[in-house]
């Protein structure tokens, strides 16, 4: 198939490789070569790293347009009315599998082109309003929410949007809206998240006219059920450096296996999967040299505990009408009076920490709203630990308070 290259800006180093061991220097600079300028003065949480304390990029915080925020409503309400009605996340994880009805009417409400420009066929809607759309379906199913994000966050949508063509875009693009599901391969048996070390090479055939593929990935996320996969690989090396080049590879293409299904403990239904490429001919499209630019449940778990609080009495009171501060009556305290304020304080934190996690999410999507090819992966890191270590320990903390009660 013919190919073609995407051209970007490049971006002056910031961090001084010269004197590094090979190796280190080597992954320093194909992460360096990732970045992306985000204004004059980079991202706040970039900035740190060099610094640098610019509170204007923080303050005030950046607010939501009331028109956007529109724009998403009738999408929130469809889903949210779809979930409730026909999809059932408990039989989901217990059969690891989705219903093929479920996937369908996700495509039809328009879930797989959520970002997708509406004269493609998609919603349109912004970044904020997709991480809306995230919470939303968190709070229903873990696995749908994967499916849904794998797709539209690190798959082919995203890459199209910040690099495609016009025509590209209007040849693939349709298809996604209409619900073609789309994956992400980097990780290989012996390279985690260091792609200096990707051993997966494609080289070029005689015409130029497409590359040839040879490696292996794991834990291809959405890999079972994508018709085209995002693929990272080592292509030959211009100016004497290396590079990492992303393809856009069709699963039904010759020599592309699935060698197996992951499974997990969590997602139980995640459709991941290690696909092998030998000599699998790629791609519809490339970006030569520029693969690391493409590389709800705590709010659900926080109104359980909150539910639970309101119907589980203790004497004389429910734990939400507990006092939040041990000891602040005089008097000896009783353990169920213990155990109200306890748990109370346990909620008000709950919902302190969801509301810093909805902060700095919107905060860092509105980064990607006033420009699309911002440079946010400081900050999306810092959401994504932050985020997960606090979501253990709210579900930690509402297993707790429920007691053992079915959530």
């Amino acid at each position: 198939m013919k190919t073609e290259e995407l051209k970007m800006e490049e971006t002056a180093p910031v961090i001084d490789t010269s004197k590094n061991v090979r190796r280190p220097a080597l992954a320093l600079e194909l992460t360096e070569s990732a970045r992306e300028a985000a204004g004059a003065d980079g991202s706040f949480c970039g900035g740190l790293f060099l610094g640098r304390f610019n509170l204007a990029m923080l303050h005030p915080y950046p607010k939501q347009s009331a028109t956007d925020r529109m724009q998403a409503t009738p999408s929130s309400a469809r889903w949210k009315n779809s979930c409730c009605e026909r999809v059932d996340p408990d039989e989901i994880d217990r059969s690891g599998e989705i219903p093929d009805a479920v996937i369908s009417g996700l495509a039809a409400m328009g879930a797989f082109g959520i970002k997708i420009a509406p004269e493609y066929g998609g919603l349109g809607l912004s970044q904020t309003n997709y991480c809306r759309a995230g919470m939303l379906l968190g709070k229903f199913c873990g696995n749908l929410t994967a499916l849904i994000s794998a797709h539209q966050s690190i798959g082919v949508p995203q890459p199209l949007i910040l690099f495609g063509t016009g025509s590209k875009s209007k040849n693939t693009c349709p298809v996604f809206a209409k619900g073609e599901i789309s994956a992400f391969a980097l990780t290989e048996p012996n390279v985690g998240s260091d792609p200096a070390k990707i051993e997966t090479h494609a080289e070029p055939t005689p015409d130029g006219a497409a590359f040839i593929l040879n490696g292996e990935k794991l834990w291809c996320t959405n890999g079972v059920k994508a018709g085209v996969i995002v693929c990272h690989g080592r292509t030959p090396s211009k100016n004497g450096k290396g590079q990492i080049t992303a393809f856009i590879v069709e699963m039904d293409a010759p020599g592309v296996e699935i060698v197996r299904r992951c499974r997990f403990m969590g997602l139980r239904a995640l459709y991941n999967a290690d696909p092998l490429h030998r000599c699998a001919g790629a791609a519809r499209e490339h970006h030569s040299g520029r693969g690391q630019r493409l590389a709800g449940g705590p709010d659900h778990a926080q109104h359980r505990s909150a539910d639970a609080s309101r119907r589980v009495h203790r004497p004389g009171q429910t734990v939400s009408r507990g006092v939040a501060i041990v000891g602040r009556r005089a008097g000896p305290v009783g353990r169920a009076d213990w155990e109200a304020r306890r748990d109370a304080d346990k909620i008000a934190r709950m919902a302190a920490q969801i509301f810093a996690m909805k902060a700095m999410t919107f905060y860092t999507a509105s980064l990607v709203d006033r420009d699309k090819k911002a440079d946010i992966r400081i900050e999306a890191a810092m959401c994504k630990m932050w985020a997960t270590e606090r979501t253990w320990e709210i579900v930690n903390d509402t297993m707790q308070i429920r007691g053992g009660r079915r959530l």
